[in-house]
């Protein structure tokens, strides 16, 4: 109870605004004169997994699972399933996107009827990595299905709602949407940043239940400065836009798909300066999964006929492996199949999860060095295991307001503390039940 209030009176404090600005200099100076490894925390490597298959005849629900990557024994390295998204199977929650800020991973969810009502239950589950537990969460609108989140900045996220056909706009501080951002949209999808701007894919697709088929629309890509939330622009691209990425300079990439018939798949390249087109790449076949690496090359998975990995130099605007020339298997190990989910590592290195969608147990995580297709590590993961992202988790006691990620806030709000003495304050960083100089500094040192 002390510890509550003692936070609350400091950050709600009037005099928060007059903290004089030499004792944050001071905590910055300090530290600079200290020896590096003063202070020094622990530091996690993680791949974050969704383990997405939910199966109420099976008793399977969606679940968490979390490799540590630093660990050698690949049986040792992997928490398996340490938390559910749902205790109800009938529920059928669906996690379907999952976006890691600091140590928090934000997760996309909703319940899917089984009746095919509109979905309820919507909003993103929050997840603390360091101490494995769900911490919070973000409602949105019911029948909204959130797909992906991408972050602003510090208080702004996007979400995109395929069934609502918006984009919501939520503060992260507060968890709750502020804004939606609507009329440009048909099955609002993926979505990426870039030079402030956000992109959106929108598959437009609809399910004709009296035909027992699907009706495919125009594709676009939608743009919205992230500024104002407003849309700048709404662009044409070929049918089933899925997956999009960006270069981290100037070039927005997406993946679309096709009909799974007689419209095949594509790429498309978006110059973000101009948001015009600047190249299409027809290809001759629906792609599976892909992923974009640091060099500018896209891999993806081929056909259901040809599920090895295609890769597409976009600066050359040339194929280094095309659909005759898959990777078909890892190079030391022929018995394991490529195919599922790609996402690169900051190594380098492609993770490829691998869901056994039947739910017998044949899920794995393997781990690719792409400079001769070899198998680095396989690890056994949850049902389903589908949606991959990768985590930097170091000690979060210099996270004073436990928002992800530590910044000159922290400093401000610990500083407010100083002289405090006592159990379980929020500003004793070094837990020595004193706030002084020596817990700014260790603040300082996360910045």
């Amino acid at each position: 109870m002390n510890k509550v209030f003692s936070f609350r009176r400091h950050f709600s404090s009037t005099s928060f605004l007059k903290l004089p600005t030499f004792l944050l200099i001071s905590a910055l100076l300090f530290t600079r004169l200290l020896s590096p490894s003063f202070g020094q925390t622990e530091v996690q490597d993680l791949a974050v997994v969704i383990n997405a298959l939910t199966d109420p005849d099976l008793g399977i629900t969606a679940s968490l699972s979390i490799i540590d990557l630093m660990e050698p024994n690949e049986n040792r390295a992997v928490d398996n399933e340490i938390l559910h998204f749902s205790s109800q199977v009938l529920q059928r929650r669906r996690a379907v996107g999952l976006s890691v800020r600091g140590h928090l991973a934000y997760i996309p969810t909703f319940n899917l009827p089984v009746t095919g009502a509109p979905s309820d239950g919507d909003s993103i589950f929050i997840v603390n990595l360091e101490d494995r537990e769900i911490v919070g969460e973000i409602p949105i609108q019911e029948g909204a299905t959130p797909q992906q989140i991408v972050f602003i900045n510090d208080e702004k996220a996007y979400v995109t709602c395929a069934a609502a056909y918006e984009v919501h706009v939520v503060n992260i501080p507060n968890r709750n949407v502020t804004k939606i951002i609507t009329g440009f949209f048909n099955k609002p999808t993926g979505i990426t940043l870039l030079n402030g701007k956000v992109y959106v894919s929108n598959p437009a697709w609809e399910w004709d239940p009296e035909a027992g088929k699907t009706d495919y629309y125009q594709s676009s890509v939608t743009v919205i400065d992230t500024a104002t939330d407003t849309v700048l622009k709404s662009i044409p691209v070929p049918t089933n836009a899925s997956e999009i990425f960006n270069d981290s300079e100037s070039s927005v990439i997406v993946k679309t798909i096709g009909n799974y018939d007689d419209v095949l798949g594509h790429i498309v390249v978006i110059d973000a300066t101009t948001d015009e087109i600047a190249e299409t790449v027809e290809l001759g076949f629906a792609p599976g999964a892909a992923a974009l690496n640091s060099e500018k090359q896209l891999f993806m998975q081929g056909s259901w006929q040809k599920p090895g990995l295609l890769i597409y130099d976009i600066v050359a605007e040339d194929w280094i492996r095309d659909e005759d020339d898959t990777i078909a298997n890892f190079s030391n190990d022929a018995d394991a199949p490529i195919g599922g989910g790609l996402t690169f590592a900051p190594d380098g290195n492609l993770y490829i999860t691998q869901p056994d969608w039947g739910g017998g147990g044949q899920d794995y995580v393997r781990v690719m060095d792409v400079m001769d297709a070899s198998l680095l590590q396989t690890y056994h993961v949850g049902p389903g295991a589908s949606i991959l992202a990768f985590a930097r988790v170091i000690s979060r006691r210099e996270d004073i307001n436990n928002d992800g990620v530590v910044n000159i806030l922290d400093l401000v709000i610990a500083a407010r503390f100083l002289g405090d003495q006592g159990a379980g304050i929020v500003a004793d960083v070094n837990g020595d039940e004193v706030v002084n100089i020596l817990d700014l500094v260790l603040i300082g040192q996360a910045l």
